[in-house]
């Protein structure tokens, strides 16, 4: 929030924000994003940022969400408020990426009471997830409508076409469309290929873990250097047994991860939490 926006009246834009939302997606707690605090820094958002430190902060914390969570994508919601105008933004990030926008949308109301201000809420959500929606078109989604002879989306959006039956020369320049699927990104390549590289490693402290009771597991966020050394650990979940947890924990210590490739350098230490059981 920026400007004289009252607190009552930030609460009730926030909470409309997520009652619209919610209609689609599962959200996450805003209570795990603050805290960030703990770590000194006021906003989530890294163009808010004014040095390389802040950021690595917030790349390590939204990765932590995203692995604790299973969740891809941050919200990220202003309102900057003058004496006469109110502009409200809305942007939408990867977890995986935090610096990089993907999508926003911005809409300004002039001398608006809180009750303009939460309509113009609902069309800047309704506006994102019409951007969201149109970049979930897949090709193979496209393919399956086409073998099902599905109207088209202009068939659909033209009302007095509805009752006409559809030609075949239309259909056929339907199936002639080929389209590009986007190049993967290198980073979530690269990471998905460690994680693999990692899990195998993870057998030895299995192995070590065979003496305790079968079905116990320890959840377990490690920091690991670009050389692939363990510099950090902290345990986000106890199995209950503090034998139990100290045996994952010294296992861990003595294994040397491999290097970091080289697109994942840029963000500094790779943190990720490592759920370790004992599956006999």
């Amino acid at each position: 929030m920026v400007g004289e926006v009252s607190v009552p009246e930030q609460q009730i834009l926030f909470n409309h924000l997520r009652k619209k939302l919610n209609k689609r997606y599962h959200l996450v707690s805003h209570k795990m994003l603050e805290l960030i605090t703990e770590h000194g820094i006021s906003s989530i958002d890294i163009e808010d940022c004014a040095d390389s430190k802040c950021v690595r902060i917030v790349q390590n914390f939204v990765n932590n969400l995203r692995q604790q969570f299973n969740t891809d994508e941050l919200f990220l919601f202003q309102v900057v408020q003058s004496k006469t105008e109110t502009q409200l933004s809305l942007k939408l990030a990867s977890l995986s990426l935090p610096e990089v926008t993907r999508r926003i949308v911005t809409q300004t109301c002039r001398e608006c009471d809180i009750e303009k201000l939460m309509q113009n809420v609902d069309i800047i959500v309704q506006r994102m997830l019409e951007k969201i929606a149109g970049e979930e078109v897949t090709p193979s989604e496209e393919a399956v409508a086409t073998e099902k002879v599905a109207p088209s989306k202009e068939e659909i959006a033209l009302p007095d076409e509805a009752d006409q039956p559809e030609s075949v020369e239309r259909l056929e320049i339907v199936e002639e469309k080929t389209p590009v699927a986007p190049a993967p990104d290198p980073y979530i390549v690269d990471r998905d290929s460690y994680n693999q590289q990692i899990s195998k490693l993870l057998l030895d402290v299995t192995y070590a873990l065979q003496i305790f009771r079968s079905g116990m597991f320890v959840q377990i966020e490690v920091s690991i250097d670009p050389y692939g050394s363990v510099v950090k650990q902290r345990i986000i979940k106890s199995s209950g047994s503090r034998d139990f947890d100290e045996t994952a924990i010294i296992s861990l210590e003595e294994i040397q991860f491999d290097p970091l490739p080289e697109t994942m350098l840029k963000y500094g230490n790779y943190v990720v939490i490592l759920q370790i059981q004992n599956s006999r």
